[in-house]
């Protein structure tokens, strides 16, 4: 018996309790509760969802929440086919159980593309506890059901899978889905447009010859801006940040703050222009079937966005210029807070990321086609400007493989897997109560501060809005589990290649 289990691999068991402690976590009770809705994303979609035709006939959908219409749609049909009401609780239940089987989908997804690569059975674990050992998988996924990251994320296993397969019309098929399922399918869709146009050889331009030498010179002017603007427009950037209580900066850190991002960011450019390296524009991609496919998908998705809001009489949940606005203010939020937010979504995965750095950015310099280095590229940027984490997640699974692909040749011992997995479970916190009996923003709206708990019970998870303390806090956590880490992983059998 005892031989018979041995032989069994390690991403089983770790399958299984995944799977119990998933399923546990959906029968619980730990929902978002209702009566906040008006003030969060949910009112939008449970709008979408009980009105839907008559937005259709009226033309009058905001166009923020045009892509990611599918899937409320896809819940409207099935509560009119079930002749079930339209109440919240219905309508939290439908997406449960969508989440759910969205989940199932993605694992089942990653399995096949496990087979395609090769792993060895200790990387095979590793690769699904990043990917699904994680608080938005095995927490924020049924406590917040009635979001669209879920299907996002998703649908990122699943265009990576069609992609590696080269099965290019399902792939431009469900590119063409997924546009209306989450919004970040347009960065794809642009990387899959440049591809054909930007190439890497030879006769690119040289990057570090011509760029690399100025690169310290020019982030230092980019230094010595930021703080002079600081230091001119202080009293408005104290005054914006006081007028909203939701708004999490910390005031005190800001020198700070733009000093180890310009720090940062120095290091991370240098290594992406190294992937950059050898760059020229392919002229003949312009008239490319995958550039005018591309096209055909952005023009289709842009008409019908224009079609069905065009009497769109409210005022717009985000435009693209916030968006944007959002994402550099987030920056003088705390120091190296997107690394600290990414952390508390992710677990390991960033510390490893940091360990291996090196490896991961040679392999994606050396083996990566133009459309991975784009989707690359796109996701460090923006994870290194925003600090919510949720926002990329379509991304994730296109770079947790050029991850995997880059340790291939590393040796990880069971010992290790097992103490990747605990962690993540624990970091997950699926066991985790959210809401309280009087809610977790009782105190927090009368109040008109969030920084406290229990309203960061929740606001702890949602990048942003992580208050300053428990920055603090979940900084000296992230610090104490990368030496740990680091020590471990210079011991061990890992770092020596085959």
């Amino acid at each position: 018996m005892l031989k018979y289990l041995n032989k069994i691999q390690p991403i089983y068991y770790i399958l299984g309790v995944f799977l119990l402690c998933l399923t546990l976590t959906f029968l619980g009770n730990d929902r978002f509760p209702f009566k906040y809705a008006k003030d969060f994303d949910e009112k939008s979609y449970l709008e979408i969802i009980r009105y839907l035709p008559d937005l259709f006939h009226h033309k009058s959908f905001d166009s923020y929440y045009i892509s990611r219409l599918l899937v409320p749609g896809i819940a409207h049909y099935i509560i009119r086919f079930l002749q079930l009401d339209y109440s919240n609780e219905t309508i939290q239940n439908i997406f449960l159980g969508l989440n759910f089987l969205s989940i199932l989908l993605g694992c089942y997804y990653y399995f096949k593309i496990i087979k395609i690569k090769n792993y060895s059975s200790n990387l095979i674990a590793i690769g699904f506890c990043f990917l699904f050992v994680n608080f938005f998988v095995m927490k924020f996924s049924s406590f917040y059901s009635i979001l669209m990251d879920m299907f996002g994320f998703t649908s990122g296993i699943i265009l990576y899978y069609y992609y590696l397969t080269k099965k290019k019309i399902l792939f431009y098929s469900l590119l063409l889905i997924c546009m209306f399922i989450f919004p970040t399918t347009i960065l794809i869709v642009l990387g899959v447009m440049l591809s054909d146009i930007i190439t890497f050889d030879e006769k690119g331009l040289n990057i570090n010859k011509n760029f690399n030498k100025w690169l310290w010179s020019i982030l230092s002017f980019a230094l010595l801006f930021l703080v002079s603007i600081c230091y001119i427009r202080y009293d408005f950037i104290t005054t914006k940040a006081n007028a909203d209580f939701a708004n999490q900066m910390s005031q005190n850190f800001i020198p700070l703050t733009i000093l180890t991002f310009i720090i940062f960011l120095y290091f991370a450019v240098k290594q992406l222009l190294q992937i950059a390296n050898n760059v020229s524009v392919r002229y003949k991609g312009f008239i490319s079937p995958t550039f005018y496919s591309s096209i055909g998908i952005l023009l289709f998705y842009l008409s019908v966005s224009k079609y069905l809001s065009v009497n769109f009489q409210g005022t717009k949940a985000f435009s693209s210029t916030s968006f944007i606005a959002n994402l550099l203010y987030q920056i003088l939020s705390f120091p190296l807070k997107f690394m600290i937010t990414h952390f508390i979504y992710y677990g390991l995965f960033v510390v490893f990321i940091l360990f291996f750095h090196k490896v991961l950015f040679l392999y994606a310099k050396n083996n990566l086609d133009s459309f991975q280095k784009i989707i690359f590229t796109l996701f460090i940027i923006f994870s290194i400007l925003g600090t919510e984490t949720r926002q990329f997640l379509q991304l994730f699974p296109f770079v947790l493989f050029i991850f995997l692909d880059s340790l291939k040749n590393y040796k990880f011992s069971a010992n290790l897997v097992l103490g990747i997995f605990i962690f993540q479970l624990i970091w997950s916190r699926f066991w985790y109560i959210i809401d309280l009996p009087e809610g977790f923003l009782f105190y927090a709206l009368k109040d008109k501060d969030i920084s406290d708990f229990p309203a960061q019970r929740y606001f702890q998870f949602q990048g942003p809005w992580l208050s300053e303390t428990n920055s603090i806090w979940y900084g000296a956590i992230f610090i104490i589990i990368y030496l740990i880490t680091y020590t471990i992983l210079k011991k061990s059998q890992q770092t020596n290649i085959d």
